[in-house]
């Protein structure tokens, strides 16, 4: 998969499940006040993850700068998000920084930077397209929060943008609203004998080699990772008592082998 071809599946809209809001700025009644839309730093890896695979990219974080302010002192972070390229068979990475926030300053700064790297990957770049709405909003402890009554409307504001950008509507999401989405996982053990057909290694996100293993069971076939390299593994080796973990995403399933034996 070329460079551009990430750029084109990142890019894709979230489902507007996916999205949170956050407010921008509040009247002086503090009543209401514009939201701007936004992802977490959870959805955005779940994109990598599905796209590239868990073991083909990394995240790194630098200092930059700090300034101090009376008594603290804030510091700002770089971020870069690397993915190995299996064409240039090498890393290609992309940074951005963002400096300490108010709550939590530290994750947060880390959080804002590891966002703005992303969007140099496409990934959310879309947002930055989105003018603000205006929302009722309410006091919630010591913070301004946007009403949950609001959450339709934004939903929609968010389809029709997305519908005005993309030319079509991110698909909604079959679960109901107050289910949100979650990553959910499963592991399986099975005795039937697995047929290696092809296996890759390459640099994982710790640097040491990892596998990436083409399987095929009767007429099935099932791409997995695996951690680390293992030389009795080779094309036509048959595995037993695999036991895989399986992520699955709005892109699909990727697997993980967690165990396996060696058959005769």
């Amino acid at each position: 998969m070329s460079v551009n071809k990430y750029l084109e599946v990142f890019g894709k809209p979230f489902n507007a499940e996916s999205v949170k809001w956050r407010l921008q700025y509040a009247n002086k009644d503090k009543m209401g006040g514009y939201a701007v839309p936004y992802l977490d730093s959870r959805a955005i890896a779940d994109r990598l993850d599905e796209v590239v695979g868990q073991m083909n990219w990394q995240d790194s974080y630098t200092p930059w700068h700090e300034i101090k302010e009376g008594q603290e002192l804030r510091c700002s972070q770089l971020c870069t998000i690397s993915i190995y390229n299996e064409e240039l068979e090498t890393w290609i990475s992309k940074t951005d920084g963002a400096g300490d926030t108010d709550i939590e300053p530290v994750k947060g700064g880390l959080s804002d930077a590891f966002k703005r790297a992303a969007a140099k990957w496409n990934i959310g770049r879309y947002m930055y397209k989105f003018k603000t709405i205006w929302v009722e909003i309410e006091q919630s402890g010591k913070s301004l929060v946007i009403k949950d009554s609001e959450t339709p409307k934004l939903d929609k504001y968010y389809i029709d943008t997305v519908a005005r950008l993309f030319n079509t509507a991110p698909q909604k999401q079959e679960k109901p609203k107050q289910t949100p989405k979650v990553e959910t996982s499963t592991s399986a053990s099975t005795p039937e004998l697995f047929v290696v057909s092809s296996i890759k290694t390459k640099p994982g996100n710790d640097g040491k080699e990892n596998s990436l293993i083409s399987l095929t069971q009767n007429d099935k076939k099932i791409s997995a990772y695996l951690k680390g390299t293992n030389s009795q593994i080779k094309t036509g080796s048959k595995l037993k008592n695999v036991k895989m973990l399986t992520k699955e995403g709005s892109y699909g399933p990727y697997n993980i082998i967690e165990n396996y034996e060696l058959a005769a």
